[in-house]
């Protein structure tokens, strides 16, 4: 068994599961971290193989998977366009993109190398080595890099930019990571054909440096998803406040709406109620007197705030709901019940001792009047 069939046989699994992930939604390649690995390696170990035995059955399952690769990465140049305009509202400008379009182009004259005929191999490999070296090899993907981690002129890493651009919309931030993986892997794609091509197993290094860098953008992106999951209360209620400047408050069914609206939009795997009333109504006094349930000034499944026009809002939420117990609630309801009427005839037995004794003390006085 050659070294090519050993190696496909071995990771032949991990190939396939690593294509098939990236067919998900933003959600799965946001947060998924090295899953990619194989076909990365694919890469570089299967385009010498592509060359010397493009008949052979590695060579063809590998340019299957290849172009598999490819279709889930069609239509890459629109999601580099959204980058590109998601990039317009930061601080961080164009330039960081400016070289997409050859990162693009290596890539697709790699494919162009990678599904040729056996007779075309050779030509279009030198087609893709020269397109390569002609739009700066790897200098555009260290760019990317280097944005990403915050070594570039602004200092800024770009997803710490997104997430405060974005203040920490979760699904709006799994899109921008989603896209981001789609180029970068673009990217990697075509240096890891070109090291394979032109330097053979010397390259090797080169692979494993940009395996560790793409695990680190991975890790990356699934920390900035996991800020906008972990602290969205935080962010829910600046983002409340936000609204309340926008809009006037007012106890009616149309306002209470327009903030629960707002977060379900940004906020869809969280359940909300929100709740506004004049502060000094009834309303009011009930919901201070069961602030005991759930601790004061906020919580940890609730918050409150007060408007100037004297209104409270109180948002609650959970993002793990639990079924009700109903016998549960039955029996505390009843055990509330019985409470409050053994407070009624207890407050009510007192007041009879207290209207006994002053008719005692009116009756004694009264009688000493006579006597008297």
């Amino acid at each position: 068994m050659s070294r090519v069939e050993e190696w496909v046989l071995e990771n032949k699994d991990k190939i396939e599961k690593g294509v098939e992930i990236m067919s998900q939604g933003c959600e799965v390649l946001a947060a998924t971290v090295g899953q990619f690995h194989p076909i990365l390696e694919a890469v570089f170990v299967a385009s010498a193989e592509l060359l010397s035995n493009p008949e052979g059955k590695e060579a063809k399952y590998l340019t299957e998977q290849f172009e598999r690769v490819n279709q889930k990465l069609e239509g890459i140049q629109d999601e580099i366009d959204k980058l590109a305009l998601e990039l317009q509202r930061t601080s961080l400008n164009k330039q960081n993109f400016d070289r997409e379009a050859q990162m693009i182009s290596q890539y697709e004259k790699f494919q162009e190398f990678v599904t040729a005929k056996p007779k075309f191999k050779e030509k279009k490999k030198e087609k893709f080595l020269s397109q390569y070296e002609n739009t700066d090899r790897d200098v555009n993907l260290d760019g990317l890099y280097n944005s990403i981690i915050g070594e570039n002129t602004s200092g800024d890493a770009m997803l710490d930019v997104i997430l405060a651009t974005e203040q920490r919309s979760r699904r709006a931030v799994e899109e921008f990571c989603a896209r981001l993986k789609k180029l970068f892997m673009v990217g990697i794609i075509a240096v890891m054909g070109y090291t394979a091509l032109k330097e053979g197993a010397i390259g090797e290094v080169m692979v494993k440096k940009w395996q560790v860098r793409m695990e680190d953008v991975e890790t990356r992106m699934k920390a900035a998803v996991d800020e906008c999951v972990n602290n969205f209360p935080a962010q829910a209620k600046m983002d409340v406040e936000r609204l309340l400047l926008e809009k006037q408050s007012h106890v009616d069914p149309e306002f209470t709406k327009f903030l629960l609206d707002a977060l379900v939009k940004k906020y869809d795997w969280v359940f909300w109620s929100v709740r506004v009333f004049n502060h000094g109504g009834i309303f009011f006094w009930n919901w201070l007197a069961g602030k005991r349930y759930h601790g004061s000034g906020g919580g940890v499944n609730y918050f409150d705030l007060l408007t100037n026009n004297k209104m409270r809002i109180v948002v609650s939420f959970t993002a793990n709901p639990k079924s009700l117990n109903k016998v549960q609630i039955k029996d505390q309801i009843e055990h509330e019940r019985l409470k409050a009427v053994y407070r009624e005839r207890r407050v009510y037995a007192e007041s009879l001792f207290y209207c006994h004794a002053i008719l005692s003390d009116l009756t004694f006085f009264h009688s000493g009047t006579e006597n008297s």
